[in-house]
Formats: structure tokens, C-alpha cells, sequence
């Protein structure tokens, strides 16, 4: 019985095989920042980069921050030499676990051949959250193929993640103008979300709306953000509208407006900038209006008779009012 049972599981592992033949080989990490941090205060490249051991339990050695991308690329290499097997539609799978509220991220590449001896690159990208707790998150690396008889060949790392968090981090995370192309009505209205994602709490943050050609010089100061850590996600959170109303003896053409987020109230930490469109008022032609009869007058109408052969050949044509 008990080599029934050995059999038994030989045969449902045969169709899989674990690490032959397929290897990942090289592990590339790279971050880009969001667009804030090129006003923060503390000094950071927009990109760090790191080349990561592809070995299980390795510290991927990037600074992860919220909202950056984190891209990795993949070396997946055909271990096998001369005439074992081709492997057939190879892909990479990546997750990194528990980082989105408790969810998983999982990211999968394009599929590719390889044959014996050969390597292919894959780049599999992930789009941190704003609201990542700090901590560390394992990431699970996989490849899989199959050759001609249809065996599977997988191969799987597992390494670790951290995320960090900036003490003094706000941003800008949401503009909204509309409409964005003005006329005749001459009225818009602008929208700025404004999030705290540090670990610290901030009471001198400022907001700022500003076009000189447009009139417009809107400044809010003292603005209150709660911690990252600590808050709900309305009291990490700012919005402000503006109501927005174009001079009328403003001419056409293309306005920016600028959004400025300060911290201290002072220190600008993160600018966006949109566009006002605005156009001539072209006005509309106006449809000609029906003119209804009078009392006691009667509308006239011409109506043409059929034509009728005269007695002489001739065409004989009827009005009839």
C-alpha cells in the first residue's frame, strides 16, 4: 500500500516540475517619485535603482515611499542545454502581499519562448498606494513555462519590500477644472484635493490658486492634516474649490493657473498647473421666427396644378390660391 501511494504521487508530480530548467537570474528594482517631491524639503533623487540578489529572503534595497512606481525587471533564463526542451509560453508573475489595505498586488509580464541556453527581460511595474502603511511586505517572484509535451516548469523567490514614510510628506494628489474651455459663459470652477501622506501631523499647511491674467490670488493658510498614520481618510485630506469668472475684456487664448501647496506656510512642497482655454463668443445665429396670422387675415398658398395637355398639343398650368 505504501508504494501504491509513492506511485500514486510521483505520477500527479510528473506533469510539474519544480526549478529545472528555468531560472530566474537577475533581479533590477527601480522607484520613481511622485512629481512632490521635487520641491520636498529633505534632498532625494526622483529615481533610486537597485540590483537585487536572486536569492530567497533578500532585501529588495530601494526606498519605497507612497504613491511612487516601483518597476522590476526580471532575468528569466532556459537552464537546459543542447537538445532538452524548448520552453514554450514563459511569463512572470509578481505579488507583493497584504500592501493594499490588506489586499494583495499581483502583476503578471507579457509571455514569451525560450530555447535551451537562452534568457528573455521582463519589466513588471506596481503603482504604490498613497495610503501604504510603513512596513516590511514579502514579494513573491514566479516563473512558469511548459515545453512541447505540455510539463510545466515553475520557479519561485520570495524576497522582502519595505516601505518608508517622510515625516513631513504632503501632496497634491487631485486637480479638477471645469470647464476647461470657456466662451460666451464665462464662469469655471477649480477643485485641489490636498493629502497629507508623513508620518507627522501638519498645522501650517497652505494652499494656493494664482493667474495673473485671470485675476485670480487665492490663498488659504493654517490648513490642518492629521498623520498618515493616525487618520481617517477625511482628516488626512483638504479640498478646496474656487468659483472662477473670466473678465469680460479678457481676450482669447490658453491660461495657466497655478496650485501651490506649502508647507509652514512658506516652503513650497508640491505645484500643479492647469490650463483655462478661453475662447471668442461666437454668437449664435438666431432661427428666423414664424409669423402667425392676424385676426381675421388668412394665410395665402400658391399650390401648381398637375400639367394638362391643351386640345392644340400645348401645356395648360393651374394656380389656385
Amino acid at each position: 500500500m505504501r508504494t501504491a501511494s509513492i506511485l500514486l504521487l510521483l505520477m500527479l508530480l510528473a506533469p510539474s516540475v519544480l526549478g529545472a530548467g528555468l531560472e530566474i537570474t537577475e533581479i533590477d528594482a527601480n522607484v520613481d517619485y511622485d512629481d512632490a517631491y521635487t520641491y520636498r524639503v529633505e534632498d532625494r533623487d526622483r529615481i533610486d535603482s537597485a540590483s537585487v540578489p536572486a536569492s530567497n529572503n533578500t532585501r529588495i534595497g530601494v526606498d519605497v515611499l507612497p504613491g511612487s512606481n516601483v518597476t522590476f525587471t526580471l532575468r528569466i533564463e532556459n537552464t537546459f542545454q543542447g537538445e532538452n526542451p524548448n520552453l514554450r509560453g514563459v511569463f512572470a508573475t509578481m505579488t507583493i502581499e497584504d500592501i493594499d489595505d490588506g489586499s494583495d498586488m499581483e502583476e503578471e509580464s507579457i509571455d514569451f519562448d525560450l530555447e535551451p541556453g537562452n534568457d528573455n527581460r521582463v519589466e513588471i511595474k506596481f503603482p504604490i498606494p498613497l495610503d501604504v502603511d510603513a512596513g516590511t511586505y514579502n514579494v513573491v517572484i514566479e516563473a512558469e513555462g511548459e515545453d512541447k509535451n505540455e510539463t510545466s516548469y515553475k520557479t519561485k523567490l520570495v524576497q522582502k519590500l519595505e516601505v518608508k514614510k517622510q515625516s513631513h510628506d504632503i501632496r497634491i494628489t487631485n486637480v479638477l477644472l471645469t470647464p476647461s474651455a470657456v466662451d460666451c459663459d464665462r464662469k469655471a470652477k477649480l477643485t485641489a484635493e490636498i493629502t497629507n501622506a508623513g508620518s507627522n501631523p501638519e498645522d501650517q499647511v497652505a494652499l494656493e490658486f494664482k493667474s495673473g491674467n485671470l485675476g485670480i490670488n487665492s490663498f488659504d493658510r493654517d490648513i490642518f492634516l492629521q498623520s498618515s498614520d493616525d487618520a481617517s481618510e477625511d482628516e488626512k485630506i483638504h479640498i478646496k474649490t474656487l468659483n472662477i469668472e473670466v473678465p469680460s475684456f479678457l481676450r482669447a487664448g490658453t491660461f495657466p493657473i497655478f496650485i501651490n501647496l506649502y508647507w509652514k506656510n512658506f516652503v513650497l512642497f508640491d505645484q500643479k498647473t492647469v490650463d483655462l482655454v478661453v475662447k471668442d463668443c461666437q454668437a449664435s445665429r438666431k432661427t428666423p421666427e414664424k409669423r402667425e396670422p392676424k385676426q381675421g387675415e388668412k394665410d395665402t398658398a400658391i399650390v401648381i396644378q398637375p400639367k394638362k395637355e391643351a386640345k392644340d398639343g400645348g401645356e395648360i398650368v393651374t394656380t389656385t390660391e
